[in-house]
């Protein structure tokens, strides 16, 4: 059997996990991920090890399966013969499929990384630092009519698969040129009113029909996704017929909630300045102490709507689950609240250092002096006194305004202000602060971001931006190479191993020097006759002829 040479410096990196990290795991670390009967399966270890060389060499996954038969590389992490055939490239899938259920590719990262800091090279309450990107789910981009095209021809696929006998006599000529390839309207296709109505009429009916008569087919993947589709872009209106949903009236659902595809239901729509896609939101977190490497400690996926802010309480949790924590953590303003950061500071004893941003209004943008802080606070009092002496009314916290406190001055007194026009449009000046602790801890924070001192400790967190490059440029990670968020998370966390085990290779000591083969007889009597013998075949001598 002929085994190839790695010729990736790549390569080097899969021979370190055995000669520095004595492989990732062992296979007893997958105890819990397997039934204890039944045929045994082939080394969850080693299936781990190539799904993560899988994603440092950005390998299909026959050409993993390949590598795995042929790259000594391979062989020598995985621990494997030389003559090992390997194994099927599906398997590779399933594995992945197994990783998706109950963090099991957490778990993985965890295993990793308790690898990594066994040797050494991540610090106990270090610092550490944040940033997301944007990732493509693997849909195409469906306008609402195609969206609802593709919902109705997936659910017939789906039937025609499970039970094509009961489509006989629903399914006709229409619904054969409508729904028996893949829908291409574009933005302005012909006739679209009657469009839309005939696929509302259909989708309703078919939906109607396999309630009825198919109730063994009505939990299945593509009918419930028609049935939320159907949903979120039409109602029904008073006589009982499918109306298209417009922004004005019935409205359309926010994009948090909005199905993008009938083939990942997870993905959704979002917009951040001039990005817009569809798809998901990676978090990465690494460490960032100086003369260490830089190491991935955490990376979450969420759904492409879903905040910053939001996804940081989990993305510490996990952090603290791994003993990772570290002292300062810096992060942009999108990560930041002051609420979040005394929440933070009191649950995991973590400093945020990231900029608290100023609330943008009227008054500030202009620069009038009647902005919010120009108005006086008497904490004992719960008073707020306005620029020209008059005293608050009314105090409320609203809970959409929690945990701000909302005060409202006297309309008699605003009426008569002579300087009313530079403070409100309104009858009544409404001005909204945080509770006394909330706001020391704001006006502290800003007042410190303006030092230089501060700007150059949250400079630290610009070099996360590279991170992200090697991520997508390096790794492919802007473009999901699976459907579903869990499977997704997977590639991320796969992706967030390779490039650990890649950077921590320039950090690790030299492997140790292998003891020489002992000699043979022959080479025995050789050396005991003190007769001089070729110490590499590549300097033997061959006779002439």
């Amino acid at each position: 059997m002929r085994v190839a040479r790695a010729s990736n410096p790549r390569g080097t990196t899969a021979m370190a996990i055995r000669d520095h990290l004595n492989g990732l795991r062992d296979d007893e670390d997958f105890e819990e991920w397997y039934p204890r009967d039944g045929k045994p399966g082939l080394s969850p270890a080693q299936l781990a090890t190539v799904s993560v060389l899988q994603f440092l060499l950005v390998l299909s996954d026959r050409q993993a399966a390949e590598s795995v038969r042929n790259r000594i590389d391979f062989k020598y992490a995985m621990g494997m013969d030389l003559e090992d055939p390997g194994f099927h490239h599906s398997v590779l899938a399933d594995f992945r499929e197994r990783l998706t259920e109950e963090g099991r590719a957490d778990k993985l990262l965890d295993l990793a990384l308790e690898k990594i800091r066994a040797v050494g090279l991540v610090r106990e309450r270090g610092r550490q630092r944040i940033d997301s990107t944007h990732v493509l789910a693997t849909v195409r981009d469906l306008t609402r009519l195609e969206l609802i095209t593709e919902a109705m021809r997936a659910t017939l696929e789906e039937l025609a698969r499970r039970a094509p006998h009961e489509l006989v006599g629903l399914v006709t000529e229409d619904w054969g040129k409508r729904y028996g390839r893949a829908a291409r309207l574009g933005k302005n296709p012909s006739k679209p009113k009657t469009r839309i109505k005939e696929t509302g009429e259909d989708v309703r009916l078919l939906l109607r029909y396999v309630h009825r008569y198919l109730p063994a087919l009505r939990g299945g993947e593509q009918v419930q996704a028609l049935r939320q589709i159907f949903v979120q872009n039409y109602f029904i209106d008073t006589q009982d017929r499918p109306k298209w949903r417009e922004t004005e009236g019935a409205g359309l659902p926010p994009s948090a909630v909005a199905i993008v595809s009938p083939y990942d239901l997870s993905a959704r729509y979002a917009r951040r300045g001039e990005t817009r896609w569809k798809g998901f939101l990676a978090h990465v977190t690494e460490t960032c102490d100086p003369d260490a490497p830089s190491v991935i400690t955490d990376v979450t996926t969420t759904k492409a709507a879903v905040h910053d802010s939001k996804a940081l309480p989990g993305i510490m949790a996990n952090l603290d689950h791994r003993n990772l924590l570290s002292k300062e953590h810096f992060v942009d303003g999108g990560y930041l609240s002051v609420a979040l950061k005394q929440q933070v500071a009191h649950e995991h004893g973590v400093g945020l250092v990231g900029p608290i941003r100023a609330r943008s209004t009227r008054q500030s943008r202009k620069g009038n002096v009647f902005h919010r802080e120009a108005f006086t606070i008497n904490w004992d009092a719960k008073e707020v006194t306005c620029p020209q002496g008059n005293v608050s009314r009314r105090r409320s916290t609203p809970p959409s305004l929690a945990p701000y406190v909302n005060v409202e001055f006297s309309p008699d007194d605003c009426r008569q202000c002579p300087v009313k026009a530079a403070c409100t449009r309104t009858d009544a000046r409404k001005v909204t602060f945080l509770p006394r602790e909330l706001y020391d801890i704001q006006s502290e924070s800003r007042t410190e971001q303006q030092t230089q001192e501060w700007l150059s400790r949250h400079s630290l967190r610009a070099a996360i931006e590279s991170t992200i490059s090697e991520f997508v440029n390096g790794h492919g990670m802007r473009q999901c190479r699976y459907r579903s968020e869990e499977k997704a998370h997977v590639q991320h966390v796969l992706t967030a191993i390779a490039v650990n085990l890649e950077r921590i290779g320039v950090h690790l000591p030299p492997a140790p020097a292998r003891q020489p083969r002992n000699p043979t007889a022959l080479q025995g009597f050789l050396d005991w006759q003190h007769i001089p013998r070729p110490r590499s075949w590549r300097v033997a001598t061959h006779p002439a002829g």
